[in-house]
């Protein structure tokens, strides 16, 4: 797959009404969805941003969250996503380390020395860049186990390829829902949400609750291993048919019990 835009523009074009996007229970078609990156995307830029702009994003998973970031990288921005609960003392050092010129805080603190805050708010006047995938469109915290934290920089075209990589032996149609289970602020979070984009398929994005109820609809999932031992033991009532499992070691038992309900599992 070859973009000539951005993908949220693309599947517009390829099948505009298709559900693309579930906020909590709300469902947004391409076409919707590109409104209101849109209407965000000029609001962002009324306040200034432009691109090659860095914007720092203090959130967790939340559908604005997802919003705010598909907008600012339509204005070409550099999206620095963190862990609200990161210290205040922490970021302060950091940011002046990174070539950031603005920040956008939907939890926690929102005052940042040297960097200009940005509010969530819409315009009527659409704003686009260019696509361009050689653009650098994402900068992840490492863990900082020695010394602070850096920031390693990806490309809309890296983040397609690894996409695509995992979808080459993963199966993720139009047809199905991958529940945004991991935050964005983490490369794992930031993968989900490139391989629905590069697929078309759909993505559900809810505020926290329980597992099982924030499952509800999707065919697909990123878990750690207890996660899923939890729902097998549980006998929940999922749609899930695949599963990526992560972060632990993953048992052979529990990979059989998942297919005898029928959840094929990768890991990854």
């Amino acid at each position: 797959m070859t973009f000539t835009d951005w993908p949220w523009r693309h599947w517009r074009q390829v099948r505009s009404q298709a559900p693309a996007l579930r906020l909590n229970d709300e469902v947004l078609s391409w076409r919707a969805l590109c409104e209101r990156i849109d209407a965000l995307a000029g609001g962002f830029a009324a306040q200034g941003v432009r691109e090659g702009d860095g914007v720092l994003l203090r959130a967790g998973n939340q559908p604005r969250t997802l919003l705010a970031w598909l907008a600012l990288m339509q204005c070409g921005a550099r999206v620095l996503p963190v862990n609200p609960q990161l210290p205040q003392t922490l970021l302060e050092a950091l940011v002046p380390k990174l070539t950031l010129r603005f920040a956008l805080t939907l939890e926690g603190e929102n005052a940042f020395s040297g960097l200009t805050a940005l509010q969530i708010q819409k315009s009527t006047a659409a704003y686009a860049v260019d696509w361009q995938p050689q653009r650098l469109v994402s900068m992840t915290l490492t863990s900082g186990s020695t010394g602070l934290p850096k920031a390693a920089v990806h490309t809309c075209q890296a983040h397609l390829a690894s996409a695509q990589g995992v979808l080459s032996l993963m199966p993720f149609g139009p047809q199905d829902d991958w529940l945004l289970s991991l935050p964005l602020f983490h490369v794992s979070g930031q993968g989900i949400m490139w391989r629905w984009l590069f697929a078309g398929a759909r993505m559900t994005v809810r505020d926290k609750q329980p597992l099982e109820q924030m499952l509800a609809g999707c065919t697909h999932a990123s878990l750690v291993p207890t996660q899923l031992w939890r729902l097998l033991a549980n006998r929940a009532a999922v749609t899930l048919k695949a599963v990526l499992l992560g972060g632990a070691v993953i048992p052979v038992e529990l990979t059989d019990q998942a297919s005898k309900q029928g959840i094929r599992c990768w890991c990854g």
